[in-house]
C-alpha cells in the first residue's frame, strides 16, 4: 500500500463506478464518496452544489461517469477531474470546453468533439477502475497547479490566486540574500515566518523573526526581509487588497540591480 493519507479526494460516482472508492483506498488515498441518483438530474444538482460549496476539504473533486461537477467548477479552487465514460452530448461537449483552468479530464476510447480540453492523461481510461491509473494522474494534476517562479534571491510559490482579494505565496529565500527594500500601492503583505531566521524592515524599524513570527506590511510601508541565518529561510505571504500584479512594486534598493 501506498501512504498518500495526506491526499483528500472528493469522490462524484454513477451508480456503476462505486468500486473506485475501494481501488483508492488500496492505493492509501482516502476519499468521501457521492453517489448520483441515475434517476434524478434535479436532485443530483442540489446533492453535488452542497458537496462542492466545501471542496476545500478535498485536494481534487473527482467526477466519473457524469459531467454534473462542471456546473460548479467555476465556483471553488479545488481542481475538478472529469472521467467521461462515454460519448457526450452536445450541450455536455460545450460544458467541457468552456470548461476552467481548474478542470481536467480523462477520456474513454472513441470519445470525439472535444479537442481544446485540459487532458489529465494521453491513455485512455481503463475499462475498469483503477486506483493506480488515478493515483498517479491525482498527483500529477497536484504538482501542475503548483506555480513556482525563480528570482536571483530564491524562488516562491503561488499557492493561493484564485480570489479577488487576497493572493498566498510560500516564499524561500536563500542564506544571506535580501528582497529589495520596497512598497506597495494596492496591497498590504502579512508575513509568517515557518523556518530560518528573517530580519524585517518596516518603515524604520527593523525586527527578527524566528519560527512562527509575523510580521504586517501595511499598504504604503517601505519594507525588506532578509534572510540572517546560514539556512534558507521560508516564510508565508498572504497579500490583501484589489491587485496583485508583480508591477505593484516600488524598488528604493535593489541587490541585484532591478528597478
Amino acid at each position: 500500500m501506498k501512504h498518500n493519507q495526506s491526499m483528500r479526494i472528493g469522490l462524484i460516482v454513477t451508480d456503476s463506478y462505486q468500486d473506485l472508492q475501494d481501488e483508492l483506498l488500496l492505493e492509501g488515498l482516502n476519499s468521501e464518496v457521492l453517489v448520483l441518483d441515475n434517476n434524478s438530474s434535479s436532485d443530483n444538482c442540489r446533492k453535488v452544489s452542497a458537496y462542492m460549496h466545501s471542496s476545500r476539504r478535498f485536494d481534487i473533486i473527482h467526477c466519473v461517469g457524469s459531467t454534473i461537477a462542471l456546473l460548479f467548477a467555476a465556483f471553488v479552487p479545488t481542481p475538478v477531474l472529469t472521467t467521461i465514460v462515454r460519448q457526450p452530448s452536445s450541450a455536455e461537449i460545450d460544458l467541457c470546453v468552456q470548461a476552467g483552468k481548474n478542470c481536467f479530464f480523462v477520456l474513454a476510447a472513441g470519445i470525439t468533439g472535444l479537442s481544446g480540453i485540459y487532458l489529465a492523461s494521453d491513455t485512455c481510461v481503463p475499462q475498469t477502475e483503477s486506483g493506480p491509473y488515478y493515483n498517479a494522474i491525482y498527483h500529477q494534476i497536484v504538482r501542475s497547479l503548483v506555480s513556482t517562479e525563480q528570482r536571483p534571491w530564491g524562488f516562491y510559490e503561488v499557492l493561493c490566486c484564485e480570489h479577488p482579494d487576497h493572493k498566498i505565496k510560500r516564499i524561500t529565500l536563500w542564506p544571506k540574500k535580501r528582497l529589495s527594500l520596497q512598497m506597495h500601492e494596492k496591497r498590504s503583505e502579512h508575513w509568517f515566518v515557518i523556518s530560518g531566521q528573517a530580519k524585517v524592515t518596516i518603515g524604520k524599524d527593523q525586527i527578527i523573526l524566528g519560527p512562527a513570527g509575523s510580521a504586517d506590511i501595511p499598504v504604503g510601508a517601505v519594507h525588506r526581509v532578509e534572510n540572517v541565518s546560514e539556512e534558507p529561510l521560508v516564510f508565508i505571504e498572504v497579500q490583501q487588497g484589489d491587485y496583485f500584479g508583480e508591477d505593484d512594486i516600488i524598488r528604493f534598493e535593489d541587490d541585484f540591480g532591478r528597478s
